[in-house]
């Protein structure tokens, strides 16, 4: 089980940059951005996904995995993207999203998404890499994490699983229905991500808004607990510090979520 951050938040930072404030706050991995506005443009991933591996592991940072925006194996540079990084060592990337459009449409957008996800996998196969799809709260597909199953239907786990976020499983499912969530779809956990939320409102409405780990409404120590029973099959662990500051801030706040972690896990 290996521990990177997540760069979305750290844009500011080129790939030299990116991996001295990383090693800084003594993390050596990083889940790169390769999608539009992201660290590698999808357009330019044979010629920078390359450099950015070179420039960060000069600074003794590895790119652990990376996040795109693919959701069809048709779509352009889909392949070019997924080649490119499983010729660099990448071993896992991260699924685009899925919508959920209204009601009465779920059925169909289940059906239509794991087809989606069957061709990714199919080319995930080909190229001996693991590509999972994140259940992020709202409006997307797998908000509900027992849909995943639906989503990753006829995949081989090897290639294919979930990316578990506990934090939005515990927007969708505050008390328990995380936790079900986690163990219902268990055996295709290779990837988490952390990130901690408390709700709150804008406009008239209740929205989720990202806090420091500890401060929100995740259950920590009981989450640490459950990552603990499955540590053999998770490969990647992804601190997302997705806060709206500085770049210099948000490496603050990521290292204080770094720590936080470690020190329940140690604990545990």
């Amino acid at each position: 089980m290996e521990l990177c951050a997540f760069s979305k938040h750290l844009q500011a930072y080129g790939y030299s940059q990116l991996g001295k404030a990383l090693r800084s706050i003594g993390v050596s991995g990083v889940d790169l951005t390769v999608r539009g506005k992201g660290h590698v443009e999808p357009s330019q991933v044979k010629e920078k996904l390359p450099e950015a591996v070179a420039a960060l592991a000069a600074e003794g940072v590895k790119v652990l995995m990376i996040t795109t925006n693919i959701t069809s194996a048709e779509e352009p540079f889909a392949r070019e993207t997924l080649e490119t990084a499983a010729k660099l060592g990448i071993g896992y990337f991260k699924i685009g999203y899925l919508l959920y459009d209204d009601f009465g449409t779920l059925d169909r957008a289940l059906r239509e998404g794991n087809a989606r996800i069957r061709g990714i996998g199919a080319l995930a196969r080909e190229l001996g890499i693991h590509g999972a799809y994140h259940n992020h709260s709202g409006e997307y597909l797998g908000s509900t994490v027992a849909h995943m199953h639906r989503l990753v239907e006829g995949t081989e786990p090897k290639h294919i699983g979930v990316f578990y976020d506990v934090g939005h499983a515990t927007v969708e499912g505050a008390l328990y229905g995380w936790k079900q969530g986690l163990e219902d779809v268990r055996s295709r956990v290779k990837m988490i991500a952390l990130k901690d939320f408390e709700i709150g409102k804008r406009e008239g409405l209740h929205v989720a808004n990202v806090v420091p780990m500890g401060e929100g409404l995740v259950q920590w120590r009981e989450y640490v607990k459950c990552i603990k029973a499955m540590e053999k099959q998770i490969a990647v662990v992804s601190v997302h510090a997705e806060y709206d500051m500085p770049a210099e801030k948000v490496l603050a706040q990521a290292k204080k979520d770094k720590d936080f972690f470690e020190r329940l896990w140690s604990q545990a």
